[in-house]
């Protein structure tokens, strides 16, 4: 087990990525008839991009990111506006958007919907793991209690992977923390990020029940 990069690993904070990946965290969103399926996001601060699926609304949908309290289209932010208006079925793409720590909504007036508040905690942490097939390149996890975000990476699967945190000897579904979950599947090649997690101090594991990988260590202190 190599300690030095388990180490190095878990406490990467959107450093460069390496492998060819992209610094660009994915972030997948799916609309249906007046809503979006994901009610709020918590989220670190960094890059990230938008995609969004047209499920089962009739007509062309859209996207917009705005500070909170703030959402006439001047104080759009641009740059989160997908490429093209979404038919359905289809999904679209935002370009890359920098968030800083803060408050935000996200909302679609063409569906119309709610506005679901999208949150940037400060705090927050970035770690990287790697998938490979079968494996996870980083062995363990040893981190301080506080507030994370997984950012997985697909690297030889040549299908798509997941990520899972559970409390060690409590790894079925209904025990598993929803909001370590990536926000969408991960294909060769490609990565996706976690909303954040508050993990307090105890003993959990993680895993890819779609690799399939073993029960990792993971110790919050």
């Amino acid at each position: 087990m190599n300690t030095l990069k388990s180490i190095l690993a878990a406490f990467t904070v959107l450093l460069t990525v390496t492998f060819g990946y992209s610094q660009v965290n994915q972030i997948a969103l799916e609309q249906t008839p007046g809503a979006f399926a994901t009610e709020s996001l918590t989220l670190a601060p960094g890059t990230y991009q938008f995609n969004v699926t047209n499920k089962g609304v009739d007509h062309e949908v859209g996207f917009v990111l705005a500070p909170k309290g703030k959402t006439e289209q001047e104080h759009h932010i641009a740059d989160a506006y997908v490429s093209q208006p979404i038919k359905e079925g289809a999904t679209e793409s935002s370009k890359a958007v920098t968030l800083e720590p803060g408050e935000y909504v996200y909302f679609c007036p063409l569906n119309p919907t709610e506005l679901y508040p999208l949150t940037v905690s400060a705090q927050a942490e970035t770690v990287t793991l790697v998938q490979t097939p079968g494996a996870f390149e980083t062995e363990q996890l040893q981190l301080k209690a506080g507030q994370y975000q997984f950012e997985i990476m697909n690297k030889g699967v040549d299908h798509a992977v997941g990520f899972v945190i559970a409390p060690k000897g409590m790894t079925d579904m209904d025990h598993h923390i929803k909001s370590a979950y990536v926000t969408s599947q991960i294909d060769e090649g490609k990565s996706a990020t976690s909303q954040v997690v508050d993990l307090k101090a105890g003993e959990y594991v993680y895993f890819c029940p779609l690799n399939p990988t073993e029960q990792y260590p993971l110790t919050v202190k």
